[in-house]
């Protein structure tokens, strides 16, 4: 039985019209006699939906929705405020504090159990796309996670073992390459248990205050530097083209430099994988008056529409043409960066042919 909470200073309307009518489309109906009681019994009873009067002594329906917001137990329990007010301003106060509906007094009984109805379906199927997300996630853990680990675990262990064995035999030039590969191996499990707890941070990020206040001195050099560095690592760095006619000179951009620098780590990175060493990839810096812009293009695999659509944490594709390492989350990275910086991620492509990824980063 859905719960709902009726705060309402006028008792004949809480009592006697708004909890009869809910009460007998069967729902558990909770009453408040004015905003601060209201608060308390959302805090504590944590009910499916709230509806709220404006106009109240001791704590309006204003303030109602901004104490419940603050408190994160309530603050996504959908919301729908009373008002005897038509003023379209007033309405639309009340919708950027995050009310989701309004019924204006007097209302019909349909009026009100159509509401009802329409936002409690809303949150059922918001909850559906969160548990699927969910058991999406616990799926490509146990499907995706565990052979990324193994790979390069096993070439560090059996490596490891072939030296620990045979360490006074082996010629120096074999010894070498053997290192090199526990090297390589060990690189890429860091990188992997790294993304992993990064993206694991970053979605459960509440508050992005602190976030969107860092600022980094951005410059030409500072970008290409990164993604330099990066495309050494697959032997790609001659494959970069620089379409950027920029004297230096850049203004100061709202990330920090270590998450600008994991942004074009990761985007030139997924242009060296799904592109053939001595292709091009293409890289252009624009700067306009609100924001920095950055366009990775290699000419590889390319995309389809639905598997753009896809794209998600150990969302891998095309793994029988080229091996991927790194458990699918780079473009989930950056994307999830972006969108806490107010940021912007555009991705287009053409299927066998090319893919441009543009992102959009607010200036400081």
């Amino acid at each position: 039985m859905k719960r709902i909470l009726v705060i309402e200073d006028d008792v004949s309307l809480r009592e006697f019209m708004i909890k009869y009518f809910l009460e007998k489309e069967g729902y558990h109906v909770i009453t408040a006699e004015n905003g601060e009681v209201g608060v308390e019994k959302a805090k504590q009873d944590l009910p499916d939906l709230i509806i709220c009067d404006i106009m109240m002594p001791k704590m309006n329906g204003y303030e109602v929705i901004q104490a419940l917001h603050q408190h994160p137990p309530t603050a996504s329990i959908p919301f729908i405020f009373l008002t005897a007010m038509s003023d379209r301003a007033n309405i639309r106060d009340g919708m950027n504090l995050g009310a989701d509906d309004f019924l204006t007094k007097p209302f019909v009984s349909q009026e009100l159990i159509s509401a009802v109805g329409k936002r409690l379906e809303k949150k059922q199927h918001a909850e559906s796309r969160a548990d699927k997300r969910i058991r999406d996630f616990q799926s490509k853990i146990t499907s995706v996670l565990p052979h990324e680990f193994r790979t390069p675990l096993s070439t560090i262990l059996s490596a490891s073992n072939i030296l620990l064995d045979e360490y006074a035999t082996i010629p120096k030039d074999e010894l070498r390459e053997m290192v090199s590969y526990i090297n390589i191996s060990g690189k890429r499990l860091n990188r992997l248990i790294e993304n992993y707890l990064l993206y694991v941070s970053l979605e459960n990020l509440q508050d992005t205050t602190e976030l969107r206040a860092e600022r980094t001195s951005c410059s030409q050099e500072l970008i290409q530097e990164s993604a330099i560095n990066q495309a050494k690592k697959h032997s790609r760095a001659d494959d970069l083209v620089w379409k950027s006619a920029l004297d230096g000179s850049m203004p100061s951009v709202s990330i920090s430099e270590s998450f600008l620098n994991k942004i074009i780590e990761e985007l030139v990175d997924n242009c060296c994988k799904f592109s053939n060493e001595g292709t091009p990839i293409n890289v252009e810096i624009i700067t306009t008056d609100r924001s920095l812009e950055l366009v990775f293009e290699d000419q590889g695999l390319g995309m389809s529409k639905d598997q753009i659509a896809e794209i998600g944490v150990f969302m891998q594709f095309n793994r029988e043409v080229r091996e991927q390492q790194g458990g699918g989350f780079g473009l989930t990275l950056v994307k999830r960066i972006l969108e806490l910086h107010g940021g912007t991620f555009k991705i287009s492509s053409i299927p066998g042919t090319s893919t441009t990824v543009k992102i959009d980063i607010p200036l400081g």
